[in-house]
């Protein structure tokens, strides 16, 4: 190998572990952020004994990390809350007459389709999906 070659190659070394050093920091203060970001995070009433279980335990029951980067799997919602069919029945308007709301948990567009993050939130206000074309109260509703 000639001299060029070896300093060729100690220079790229040196400039692989520089990029390696530069990385490492950051990587510890994103961690930090993380985990000052999900003690931030709120949890809504009817969810607080979940975080009895500890924050890492009750992260890992709805979105099934210690680390949550995703919304919540439907999966693990249902876990809890009964099966599609099941949380559509409860949420079956109880008398066609007065017009009231539709079930929002069997859309006339998308069934039982619709994923549960799509009006549910946890750690922010829930919103109606469905009001972004119509007008619906659902008075019921849990914020």
């Amino acid at each position: 190998m000639s001299i060029y070659q070896r300093i060729a190659v100690i220079l790229v070394a040196l400039f692989s572990l520089s990029v390696w050093a530069q990385n490492e920091k950051p990587a510890a203060d994103d961690a930090k952020a993380f985990q000052q970001k999900l003690s931030d995070i709120t949890i809504k009433p009817y969810h607080q004994p979940l975080a009895a279980t500890g924050r890492d335990a009750s992260c890992q029951l709805c979105h099934g990390a210690k680390t949550p980067t995703t919304p919540a799997n439907d999966s693990n919602c249902l876990t809890c809350h009964g099966s599609l069919d099941q949380i559509a029945a409860m949420t079956e308007p109880k008398s066609k007459e007065g017009h009231p709301e539709p079930n929002p948990h069997n859309s006339i567009h998308y069934g039982k389709d619709v994923p549960c993050s799509t009006c549910h939130s946890e750690h922010k206000p829930s919103q109606v999906y469905c009001n972004n074309c119509h007008l619906f109260k659902y008075p019921n509703m849990k914020p």
